[in-house]
């Protein structure tokens, strides 16, 4: 390289030399930490629903203890209710037992037809209770593999559908025929079969299973 050429660049990059001169050398340190606040800061603005959910006066009250409240009140059964839904599910995969989308719309419309003759919507319904469509599918799809893998227990023969309604026609009134309510009938005595089943078949789930827990309430 001539001097010329160098003495020309040296020309040329004075300006931007006096600039960063001026910088401190740790500049790049700093403008990092800098970035990191600001990320810190609108994380945390946007972040304030996961971690407090409400402030008193100020005072925030933190998610933790929200949800250690409430595993306090319900701890216990939510926990026994999540490791039977895995056990049923990994039962069911093991079975090879599946509920189609077919099945659950199937379902979800006959649910909405008995809901609108309350005068309500489904979805208000659900409001209601405090859940959402997608927590019904899943109640839906449990159930409908419990029914499937339970299925050989939940047989109602006509001989019991014909004894329940001679032993409770009262209850049906004088003006109702066999014929218009057999059909309801074996229909309760199949979902009172299906919730005497379940408990024994859950516990037997449990008995053979391997399940670890890690809290205790």
């Amino acid at each position: 390289m001539s001097m010329n050429f160098k003495k020309l660049l040296l020309e040329k990059t004075k300006p931007l030399r006096a600039i960063t001169k001026k910088f401190p050398k740790n500049y790049l340190r700093l403008v990092k930490i800098a970035v990191l606040l600001v990320f810190a800061a609108v994380l945390g603005y946007f972040g304030r629903p996961f971690l407090f959910v409400a402030t008193v006066n100020g005072q925030p009250i933190t998610r933790w203890e929200l949800i250690r409240e409430l595993e306090k009140q319900g701890g216990a059964q939510t926990l026994d209710n999540l490791v039977a839904k895995a056990l049923i599910f990994q039962e069911a995969r093991k079975k090879g037992v599946e509920v189609s989308k077919q099945e659950i719309d199937s379902e979800i419309a006959r649910i909405e037809v008995l809901v609108s003759q309350q005068g309500t919507t489904l979805d208000e319904a659900l409001a209601q209770q405090g859940q959402g469509r997608d927590e019904l599918v899943e109640q839906i799809k449990v159930q409908k593999i419990v029914e499937k893998l339970l299925a050989d227990k939940l047989v109602v023969s006509e001989e019991d559908v014909k004894k329940y309604y001679d032993e409770n026609k009262d209850f049906y009134g004088t003006d109702a025929k066999f014929e218009d309510v057999s059909g309801q009938i074996k229909s309760q005595l199949s979902s009172e079969k299906l919730s005497t089943s379940y408990q024994s078949w859950v516990a037997g789930l449990k008995e053979g299973a391997k399940v670890n827990y890690f809290v205790e309430y």
